[in-house]
């Protein structure tokens, strides 16, 4: 397999970029039709409600301790294998998760596992990705090229819901469930296919031990500052629409069309990945231009804004749900790349795995601690103090981390 040389000039939409581009639209929309997950878990648990949610919330936490853990070893690995070898993996494991939940006949421990499987390939997935892209693209247009990529996540997630909801109907059986994993699988396979096809990146395979030690001796001298309260609050922030919102819908009774056929679910990510996308290639060159931080901190506002505005969404003003997407839409377009790009920018090439594992272990932190609390917090006091719970929690976080680095 070729390589390609180190990331030179300001060339940034080569061969490796626009495959690494491909690939993440190819997998997404497999990884977004998950936020159809809580209807598998609901229709195991035959229609309980209380119980299928505070499962949805073990289950997704036990899956991101599980990718949490990982993540000091799947630094190094990348480090020491390189970045497309361990993506390459991720996505089989991903496949692995997701088609074992063909052969599930009732709910069981089996159920953790495979999310748990799952959760391990995206983790591989997206620190690989990362690496990949931060090694390939070069030092000053590092920011656009994060971003640029996560377009194809929005791509994604333009797609993966809508399909989801048009496989499954308004009450899937068996068989559209088996339809829906199926399809998702195809998704991998393909686009898992397109690695084959891509340079090797330059500077992040070396010999070295698998050490957790030196793991977090790596670390601690690259230390990154506060930005990392940042990926722990964007974390939490990404359990609402990825995991919460669905289960939301269903109890909520927001099951009625919106726009002609489509329902609600797939008309809050048209919005939110369609706008997301939009402000991103508007403002692709706007962080490495007028400063990482001032975008983060509107994205951040926009985000705090959106939570609070779920507020507003019952089965009367189903239209409200516009507000959310478009501010939590706005939110994810800004944030995600200035933060990842601060993140990373302490760790030099050769480390360039492990400062990718430390982000997203951060991120990881959002779900493993996030999920059971707000399950659990909707049981107690219901939807709308789940969503102001997380809307406090990222403005308290960003409030500290602005206050101790400036907006500069």
């Amino acid at each position: 397999m070729s390589s390609v040389s180190p990331a030179t000039g300001n060339k940034l939409y080569d061969r490796s970029f626009l495959l690494a581009f491909l690939s993440q639209v190819l997998f997404v929309p497999a990884n977004a039709a998950l936020v159809h997950y809580a209807e598998w878990v609901q229709f195991l648990y035959q229609g309980d409600q209380e119980k299928a949610l505070l499962e949805l919330g073990y289950i997704t936490s036990f899956g991101a301790i599980l990718g949490f853990i990982s993540r000091p070893w799947l630094g190094q690995l990348i480090n020491r294998l390189g970045s497309r070898l361990i993506w390459m993996v991720g996505y089989l494991l991903f496949i692995t998760g997701f088609m074992g939940n063909l052969w599930i006949l009732e709910a069981s421990w089996i159920l953790y596992a495979l999310r748990g499987t799952m959760f391990l390939g995206v983790a591989c997935i997206f620190t690989s990705s990362i690496t990949y892209i931060t090694l390939t693209t070069p030092e000053q247009r590092r920011t656009e090229a994060i971003g640029i990529l996560g377009v194809g996540g929005f791509i994604g997630f333009l797609i993966g819901p809508m399909i989801g909801e048009i496989v499954l109907g308004e009450t899937p059986g068996r068989a559209a469930f088996e339809t829906y994993f199926w399809m998702g699988s195809v998704c991998v396979l393909i686009s898992m296919s397109l690695l084959f096809f891509m340079p090797s990146p330059p500077g992040n395979v070396k010999a070295g031990s698998l050490s957790l030690i030196q793991f977090f001796k790596t670390c601690k001298k690259y230390w990154p500052g506060s930005i990392i309260y940042i990926n722990i609050a964007f974390g939490l922030s990404m359990t609402v629409p990825l995991h919460l919102l669905k289960k939301f819908v269903l109890d909520k009774d927001l099951n009625d069309s919106m726009v002609g056929e489509l329902g609600i679910i797939t008309v809050f990510y048209l919005v939110y990945a369609g706008w997301g996308m939009t402000i991103r290639i508007l403002l692709k060159n706007a962080p490495d231009r007028i400063g990482r931080r001032k975008i983060l901190c509107v994205g951040l506002i926009t985000m705090v804004l959106g939570f609070c505005s779920y507020c507003g969404v019952t089965a009367e003003a189903m239209w409200m749900i516009l507000l959310p997407a478009f501010l939590c839409g706005t939110g994810h377009g800004l944030t995600y790349h200035c933060m990842t790009a601060l993140s990373l920018q302490t760790f030099p090439t050769e480390n360039r795995g492990s400062g990718s594992a430390l982000c997203l272990m951060a991120f990881d932190c959002g779900a493993v601690f996030g999920m059971p609390i707000m399950a659990r917090l909707v049981v107690w006091q219901g939807y709308n103090t789940m969503f102001l719970t997380v809307a406090a929690t990222v403005a308290v976080i960003s409030i500290i981390y602005f206050r101790q680095n400036g907006i500069r």
